[in-house]
């Protein structure tokens, strides 16, 4: 059965490397189930192979003994009566020939490799592993959860984030390596928690050093660490049980204190009211805004008018309820979910890029897509016009959006201040619309920084705002907003971006602004 396990992976990944060799795009593993339930399934095949590779040892093992037990035996015999023993030539002899040959047998038999089959099979597939870019969102992501949701290295370790108990914990591996995160991007105090957490479990066996954690570069990282926090005798404490670094303890210290070490980078922005915004704790401020029926943006509300939630006047924000069916977003994200890909952010120097500011997969919906009547976006322009009184003729692609483990998007703002290339032919950005295609049960809320609102993701809702002021069409800046990180499940959405110039018959500039382009 182990055999056709390993044939049926080795033909999983030629298919999967096929595959990327004809579409380059990566499969992300904090997102994408699929990949993370592959990732399963091949660790517990490379399990199974370690077992066999421990069955040969095994096997090996339990022939010298019996080989041991067999030679052993003669020299009991003559225990004490050597001599007597000796003048038997029935004993003589067999020793003669067991000293001139059983020796060169079992040096070959010692020497035979073993497990061959598993060692290679091993080889194999380590090139399909995840890599050391993929370990370290891993990381980075554990570091967004805590950080965002003001989760204390103990409660993060032990399973409880934001107010919900997972039954499992870290390992000692697991808070080793997010400690030394911590320790790289310079925030000391946290480093110092997660590796003293490390260090209470039992690491005098082999079994950490073979697997890359070593207890004196444990020690040396958690001194370190507590001399930069001013804690020198805790750190000596951490020193002197380990013989190899006690004597020298005093020049060690003195050492961690007079390092200095380059700013970090890559620490990703997560302002305060941001992460307060996004725990669950939050409470919204009262409101006299209220919920009703919209049937004024378009005739067609007139018959079937809309469920609207007013969230603020100024900016501009609404919340629209059971838009689109259970069906409809199940039959949009089964459409998305073989064509996502890694997000970008634009930059006006870069163009697209890759930056850890947003951590998701997505992908475009195009118009040949929004025509098809064989697709579940046939007549959705239909519905953002009744939903918004814009004209949707020429907004831009649509585009789906995956968020996944640890996922978000800091705070940013949707217009584009100029740094688009068909600003002047379509205008900027001037409303967005954020269809919640699933319900995101803990993490995944959209966060409007400056006006102290959150918005949960919740299947069937579309949320709408203005991006441009209505009487200028100046940039409007409290319109500012993120996506909190995802930590259980994940949430997708669907976002369209409605232009600026289009609008000049419905909603025009009638009053002199002051927009100036600033980057």
């Amino acid at each position: 059965m182990l055999l056709l396990a390993k044939i049926h992976i080795l033909l999983l990944l030629l298919w999967v490397a096929e595959a990327q060799h004809v579409d380059n795009s990566p499969k992300e593993l904090l997102i994408s189930h699929e990949a993370k339930t592959d990732l399963m399934k091949l660790d517990k095949v490379l399990i199974e192979n370690l077992q066999e590779y421990l069955n040969k040892l095994e096997e090996k093992i339990t022939k010298l003994r019996k080989i041991v037990d067999e030679i052993r035996q003669p020299l009991e015999t003559a225990k004490g009566v050597e001599e007597e023993y000796l003048s038997n030539p029935l004993n003589s002899f067999p020793l003669i020939r067991h000293m001139h040959q059983d020796w060169k047998y079992l040096k070959d038999f010692m020497q035979k490799p073993v497990g061959e089959e598993q060692i290679n099979f091993l080889k194999e597939t380590l090139p399909e592993l995840p890599m050391k870019s993929d370990g370290d969102e891993a990381t980075q992501a554990m570091f967004r959860m805590a950080r965002t949701y003001n989760a204390t290295p103990w409660d993060m370790a032990h399973g409880f984030i934001d107010g919900i108990q997972y039954r499992n914990s870290l390992t000692a591996l697991d808070c080793f390596e997010i400690g030394k995160l911590y320790l790289k991007w310079g925030f000391i105090n946290e480093a110092s928690q997660w590796l003293y957490i490390t260090s209470m479990f039992n690491l005098d066996s082999n079994l950490f050093q073979t697997l890359g954690l070593d207890p004196k570069d444990l020690a040396l990282m958690l001194a370190r660490s507590l001399a930069v926090l001013g804690q020198d005798n805790e750190a000596l404490k951490v020193l002197e049980k380990h013989p190899d670094l006690a004597e020298n303890q005093t020049s060690l210290l003195a050492l961690f204190k007079a390092y200095s070490s380059d700013p970090p980078k890559g620490i990703p922005h997560l302002p305060e009211e941001y992460s307060k915004l996004c725990q669950s704790s939050h409470v919204s401020s009262p409101s006299r805004l209220h919920c009703r029926y919209n049937h004024t943006t378009s005739p067609f509300l007139i018959l079937a008018p809309l469920k609207m939630e007013e969230i603020s006047l100024d900016p501009y924000i609404t919340v629209y309820h059971d838009v689109i069916s259970v069906k409809k977003t199940e039959e949009i994200i089964r459409f998305a979910e073989p064509r996502l890909n890694p997000t970008y952010i634009f930059s006006p120097e870069e163009g697209q890029v890759k930056h850890p500011a947003r951590t998701a997969l997505g992908t475009w919906v195009h118009e040949e897509d929004m025509n098809s009547t064989d697709l579940p976006f046939h007549n959705l322009y239909d519905k953002i016009r009744d939903i918004t009184g814009l004209n949707v003729d020429d907004s831009d692609e649509i585009q789906l959006l995956k968020y996944g483990f640890g996922a978000h998007y800091c705070p940013h703002h949707d217009y584009f201040n100029g740094s688009a290339p068909d600003i002047e032919s379509h205008g900027d950005r001037i409303a967005t619309a954020l269809f919640y295609l699933n319900d995101a049960p803990h993490g995944g809320a959209t966060a409007f920084t400056d006006l102290n609102i959150k918005v949960p993701a919740e299947r069937g809702k579309v949320l709408f705002w203005y991006n441009l002021r209505g009487e200028t069409h100046d940039f409007d800046f409290p319109t500012t907003h993120a996506a909190c990180p995802v930590f259980q499940g994940f949430k997708f959405v669907m976002t369209v971006w409605i232009r600026e110039l289009n609008q000049m018959f419905i909603q025009p500039a009638y009053r002199e602004g002051s927009r100036t382009y600033f980057f």
